[in-house]
């Protein structure tokens, strides 16, 4: 298990985590949406999603119009990379072909 730093303003929301089966589930494609933040200019992040071999995660965040999808066929997401100060501006991830 990896632990990585927080990111994100702290707010009285609760924290959610998403935690896979250990050797057996990885993560096929990231749904998320984004927005510009409240009083700025700048887009930020505003949800996430994750999609696995087994299941689809809950929403990690909030909901807006404008969407992207990190997918690739027949592969696997095993790093993500990215930018963020308080919010996150940036994310990619890196992906390799799924074998059994």
């Amino acid at each position: 298990m990896v632990i990585g730093d927080d990111h994100g303003n702290k707010t009285p929301l609760e924290v959610k985590e998403l935690e896979l089966e250990y050797l057996g589930e990885y993560i096929t494609a990231v749904e998320g949406c984004y927005d510009k933040g409240i009083g700025s200019e700048v887009e930020v992040i505003t949800m996430l999603r994750f999609k696995t071999n087994k299941r689809t995660s809950i929403s990690f965040g909030f909901i807006s119009s404008s969407r992207f999808l990190l997918y690739k066929d027949a592969h696997k997401i095993v790093e993500f990379h990215g930018k963020a100060s308080n919010m996150i501006h940036l994310l990619g991830v890196h992906v390799v072909p799924i074998t059994h």
